[in-house]
């Protein structure tokens, strides 16, 4: 039923947009001109043109014909530069300013030189950060260090972001952020973000999006903002990477193959990882009644594991014809992330006297399986910029997280057993719509329209057991535990935006989405269920103005919501710590959040580029992760709407080129939390920083090095502080010419066995610390081997972006 609705929905809007495009006059900026060999004369086919405007962004991009002749459109008059590019050819670049259309190039000469062609690219031009309206752009195949690295070290350099020592992403101080993948939502990474990230390699990443003000085209969800990872593709007949990577923590293989030509694409990326992860926690908690003590709890963590996993993406492009194109796209995952871990642990009464003491054996696996498949259809039509998109995908999951936890006495003796099997089953269904219309002639006044409806359906099975009192060894099943969770979330969304590109470098973008939410509950044994409707206007704006040359002043705003999804609401309890319990909370409401900011970029030729950013942002009943304690000393820790808070900052991000072979970059934020929560009488607020530095040189005969460090101070959080912490790596790259290979070796942490961060938290019912220590410390070695020859880029198609649902941290 849902699917029909879906596909009638499509079949509404295709008849729609295409009536409106049947009555568009055929009417462009053309360019055109021919491609030729500079010695032979003959005409060059199928070389890639790429046009970009005075800030190197790239505006249109073309393919020459089989004569050598091309034609393309611009939006408008003015000085452009015109890259041209084809295998054994030297890559040439062109300014021309157009006064008016058409306009005619006339004949454009290659110069033959494969060895020249590999020494002039386009990634060799970019910047490492890059400042577009609303977002930055870090290009993440210039950093070197990434070789043989995951997606989480890619993201730890991004400018404004903050990945903690288990992978966990936040964006100025908020982890409620909506991450991507070429622009569609990532089942794998709704799940767990820190476990998608470490599953997605860092030489598959191209560039990294950060969206601080997503536009009304975006999803509203997200509080934070929204990361966006590009991947790479390959530009060839035939072209493949093979990356073998080895280290004291993980080995990985990233197998990668590409096929071109005139009307298909066809692009496989594999991935197989094994990843050792090694921590230890030192809790020290006192419980309070009235102030005074009644019981201290000392308890010490051990968890080391190693997590196989892998996966497997595959896209296919096919050309219909010069203004269609049919794309399909299949991402498939799979892993075991277990938690076992050794617990030692002792409560104390007031007096000293030894109330508990024991032992506990976790085992904890983590099964999941899953998969992406989306199919798309893009139609360009004759007016400049005017194109329909029509996307549909299916999202099928499965999750088994099991525990066995065992407790013993100081002699080894049985004192308690309990086991929780919990299996999640998850369909998921998506339909998109965009429209892009030129209100002009020119294309410069655009308006972008769109709809959008996602169904899921998530059922969670889990039954507990645990030792009956009479007989430890006997295991009873426990009903008030166990249940089955039926949950499903609809959301139905349309939107509408207008671009414009004003006169005198004057640029606005703004438009509205809505968005209704339905969310069912169903506990099937015990009957309790429950609903939520709620219905969410979200205004976007952005104005940019170019302040002469080299220097832009950009200021936005957009409102932003948090859904919980199942992982948030499901009651199921995580007892396998008796001391420390984690459950969902099925009454969790969406949290609104409103943020401005105002940005300042300065680019001065290719030699240095700055962007400054202060932001502001008003969190309204902020979902949180929020823990209390019993009369015993027992803990439990679920997400609540609990707060509102405040918050204001500076994020700057510099890139220079001290020298032909020496370059850096760097980046700062500052903030300031003000929370306040009148129900729990709590109201904290402090700075907190973070900072890194990046630096590259070029060393003879194609050997690089790189040095990169962050570091983090302490930061205020609702209920107390959190430590601070720190990161480096030192990389060193070799690449063997001719051969097309790279060898790369980098050290993360070299001089010290373990990361400490330390966890405070202060209630009038507890005073907790949480010592936890990150065992990373890594040397590792790298090999990468490309194949096959450049031919030309490939089209940017858009894909489903369910940006809609909170991505899952881990901790």
């Amino acid at each position: 039923m849902e699917l029909r609705r879906m596909v009638c929905l499509l079949l509404i809007i295709a008849g729609w947009t295409g009536n409106i495009a049947a009555q568009q006059a055929n009417t462009s900026f053309v360019v055109t001109g021919i491609i030729r060999d500079s010695i032979s004369a003959r005409s060059i086919a199928y070389a890639t043109i790429s046009i970009l405007d005075s800030a190197s962004n790239t505006i249109a991009s073309t393919y020459s014909l089989e004569n050598g002749s091309f034609k393309t459109a611009l939006p408008r008059t003015g000085t452009y530069h015109f890259e041209i590019s084809s295998v054994g050819f030297s890559t040439i670049t062109l300014t021309r300013t157009i006064h008016r259309f058409p306009a005619d190039l006339g004949i454009l000469l290659l110069q033959p030189g494969e060895e020249q062609l590999q020494a002039v690219s386009v990634t060799a031009r970019r910047r490492l950060v890059q400042q577009k309206p609303g977002m930055l752009v870090y290009n993440a195949e210039m950093d070197i260090t990434n070789k043989g690295g995951t997606a989480a070290d890619v993201l730890r350099k991004a400018p404004i972001l903050s990945v903690d020592a288990q992978g966990n992403v936040s964006m100025r101080g908020s982890s409620n952020l909506k991450i991507l993948i070429n622009g569609k939502y990532s089942g794998q990474m709704a799940r767990s973000a820190a476990d998608a990230l470490n599953m997605m390699p860092a030489d598959m990443i191209k560039s990294i999006e950060i969206i601080t003000t997503p536009s009304a085209r975006y999803d509203a969800e997200g509080a934070a903002g929204v990361i966006n990872i590009i991947t790479r593709k390959g530009n060839s007949d035939l072209s493949g990477t093979l990356e073998a990577s080895a280290s004291n923590l993980e080995q990985v293989f990233n197998p990668r193959l590409s096929y071109s030509n005139e009307k298909w694409h066809i692009h496989f990326a594999g991935h197989l990882h094994r990843l050792r992860q090694r921590s230890a926690n030192s809790i020290d908690r006192t419980t309070l009644i009235n102030g005074a003590a009644t019981n201290r709890l000392r308890q010490n963590i051990e968890r080391d594991n190693a997590a196989p996993h892998g996966s497997a993406d595959l896209a296919i492009d096919y050309t219909l014809n010069a203004s269609s194109e049919l794309s399909l796209g299949v991402n498939a995952w799979m892993g075991n992330w277990p938690h076992d871990s050794r617990t030692s642990a002792i409560l104390r009464l007031p007096n000293d006297q030894v109330a508990e003491q024991y032992f506990q054996d976790i085992d904890n696996r983590n099964n999941y399986l899953g998969a992406d498949i989306n199919l798309g259809y893009t139609k360009r039509f004759k007016k400049t910029a005017q194109q329909l998109t029509l996307l549909v995908q299916g999202s099928p999951s499965r999750d088994l997280s099991d525990y066995d936890a065992r407790q013993t006495s100081t002699g080894k003796e049985l004192l308690y057993r309990e086991i929780n099997n919990s299996h999640t089953r998850n369909r998921e269904w998506t339909a998109q719509a965009d429209y892009t219309h030129p209100l002009n002639t020119k294309g410069s006044v655009l308006l972008e329209t769109g709809g959008k409806l996602i169904f899921r359906n998530v059922g969670n099975r889990y039954d507990v057991s645990a030792s009956d009192p009479a007989d430890v060894n006997q295991l009873n099943p426990q009903a008030d535990r166990s249940d089955h969770f039926k949950y499903s979330q609809d959301v139905m969304a349309g939107y509408a935006m207008l671009r414009l590109n004003l006169p005198d470098n004057w640029f606005f973008e703004g438009g509205s989405r809505l968005e209704a939410t339905a969310i069912k509950g169903n506990m099937l044994v015990s009957g309790t269920a429950f609903n939520n409707h709620f219905l969410n206007l979200v205004p976007t704006a952005t104005l940019s103005k170019k302040l002469g040359e080299g220097h832009t002043l950009t200021i936005s705003y957009t409102k932003r919501l948090t859904r919980p999804y199942i992982w948030d609401l499901n009651p199921n309890a995580d007892a396998s710590d008796p001391k420390n319990i984690e459950s969902g909370n099925p009454e969790l409401q969406p949290e609104i959040s409103h943020q401005a900011e105002l940005a300042y970029g300065l680019n001065s030729g290719r030699s240095f580029f700055l962007n400054t950013a202060l932001f502001w942002k008003q969190t309204d009943n902020a979902i949180i992760e929020f823990m209390e304690t019993n009369a015993e000393g027992v803990s439990l820790t679920s997400k609540q709407n609990l707060a509102g808070n405040k918050q204001f900052g500076l994020n700057s991000s510099a890139t220079a080129n001290l020298s032909e072979k020496w370059t850096a970059n760097g980046n700062l934020n500052i903030d300031y939390f003000d929370y306040s929560s009148t129900a729990l009488t709590i109201f904290r607020s402090g700075w907190g920083a973070t900072m890194n530095l990046n630096s590259t040189y070029k060393l003879p005969r194609r050997f690089s090095v790189q040095a990169f460090g962050e570091y983090t101070t302490r930061q205020v959080t609702l209920l107390g502080t959190l430590g601070r912490r720190y990161y480096y790596s030192f990389a060193g790259k070799k690449e063997i010419s001719g051969s097309r290979m790279t060898i790369t070796l980098a050290a993360v942490n070299l001089f010290s066995p373990y990361v400490e961060q330390t966890d405070d938290k202060l209630r009038p019912a507890f005073i907790s610390s949480v010592a936890n220590r990150y065992y990373n410390r890594a040397v590792k070695l790298t090999l990468s081997w490309e194949f096959g020859s450049s031919r030309k880029q490939q089209k940017e198609r858009k894909k489903i972006d369910n940006s809609d649902i909170n991505v899952q941290g881990k901790g």
